[in-house]
């Protein structure tokens, strides 16, 4: 499903419009949402993406934020990963290029694979 129609840069749209494989979704989260989020002034973005993966109970999201530069993807990037959630969510970050790629699952392990799950999906968008 696609949500919210916005003009993105061509990296966040080819993002945006590639299909989510089955091996690109956790475990157990059979429905998926793809919204297109408009860039930001206050964190600086140029654009952004959201998967949103759910279930009957539950739900986690990888997202993809473009910045300017390396070093700001970076910097977002860590502040993504160090967020403060008291022990109700995970949130695991990491810069690739100019994209800063976060997600927020259940579990540390859970937010450790989603993470490789996103990045995979980041590559295969990139062909």
């Amino acid at each position: 499903m696609l949500a919210q129609t916005s003009n993105l840069p061509p990296v966040l749209q080819r993002i945006a419009t590639t299909p989510v494989l089955a091996a690109e979704r956790p475990a157990g989260f059979p429905h998926v949402k793809i919204t297109r989020l408009a860039p930001t002034r206050r964190i600086h973005t140029l654009g952004g993406v959201r998967i949103d993966f759910s279930n009957s109970r539950s739900s986690e999201s990888a997202s993809y934020a473009l910045m300017r530069t390396h070093s700001a993807a970076r910097r977002l990037a860590h502040t993504e990963a160090t967020v403060k959630t008291a022990g109700l969510f995970h949130t695991q970050a990491v810069a690739v290029g100019r994209v800063a790629v976060g997600v927020t699952a259940t579990t540390k392990a859970q937010a450790t694979a989603l993470l490789a799950l996103a990045l995979a999906h980041l590559r295969r968008s990139e062909r």
